[in-house]
């Protein structure tokens, strides 16, 4: 199997493993990563949401861009009381998205908890996603997706703009599926791109591509899934600082090689 092969369907990791059993060599970024790597330090001024209304599409008094009314290729993202979905099923790779109305530094985290019904586990796709140094603009989204399947497959993607246009960057797909209160992490420093699980580190890669944009969040349900069995309950981002490193711009360019 070829990167090549990656190009519109490994963000949503249909193209990656010949038989979903283990890693596939052609699949850079997983096994061998230092798993005792903490994440770095988070500088002042978090987001913190649990979702506490209804609201389609998700606005939080208008921190939030959504993927249909800002991109209108993609879809939006809805919320009710504890929860985070998708608005609707993915015909192709439309995903639902939201992204941060704010401007935190390059170097940012996003980090959710899983919530997921019990018993859960669809014949088809389903994906819940961190985004990171994402931007929104019509006919255009890009930046980095760090998805979650259904079926535990973790991927570093990278979106290049246009709908359809995707570059997979690492994944793996040997872990267990996500729980309810689970949590996942994802971080960018430079062009490194972390993944934590629980708080373990599983999944590295780096990109040079995209050095400014806004954290948020995605989701990837085909039709046959329930939309609102598996998704988030809660969502955190941020600004990130190495220890003793200044931040926004200058932590970018101290931390690039």
């Amino acid at each position: 199997m070829v990167l090549a092969s990656f190009s519109l369907g490994a963000c949503h990791s249909e193209s990656c493993f010949s038989n979903a059993k283990g890693w596939s060599n052609s699949c850079p970024g997983a096994p061998g990563v230092d798993t005792t790597s903490p994440p770095v330090v988070s500088a002042a001024g978090a987001y913190l949401t649990a979702f506490p209304r209804a609201e389609n599409p998700f606005s939080d008094s208008g921190r939030w861009v959504n993927g249909g009314d800002a991109g209108l290729d993609w879809q939006n993202v809805r919320t009710v009381p504890g929860k985070a979905f998708a608005t609707d099923f993915a015909t192709g790779y439309n995903d639902a998205i939201a992204v941060l109305n704010a401007s935190l530094s390059p170097n940012q985290f996003a980090q959710g908890t899983v919530t997921r019904a019990a018993g859960y586990d669809p014949t088809v796709k389903h994906e819940i996603e961190l985004l990171l140094r994402f931007k929104i603009e019509p006919h255009r989204a890009r930046g980095y997706e760090v998805l979650w399947g259904k079926n535990g497959d973790i991927f570093i993607v990278r979106w290049n703009g246009p709908l359809n246009s995707y570059t997979a960057l690492a994944g793996r797909a040997d872990m267990a599926p996500g729980r309810e209160g689970d949590r996942l992490r994802a971080e960018v420093v430079g062009t490194k791109i972390k993944v934590y699980r629980n708080g373990a580190l599983v999944l590295v890669a780096s990109d040079s591509t995209w050095k400014d944009g806004q954290p948020g969040m995605g989701f990837w349900p085909k039709p046959g899934a329930t939309i609102d069995a598996y998704g988030w309950t809660d969502y955190q981002a941020g600004s990130l600082a190495l220890p003793g490193a200044p931040a926004g711009k200058e932590a970018l360019e101290a931390a690039t090689p």
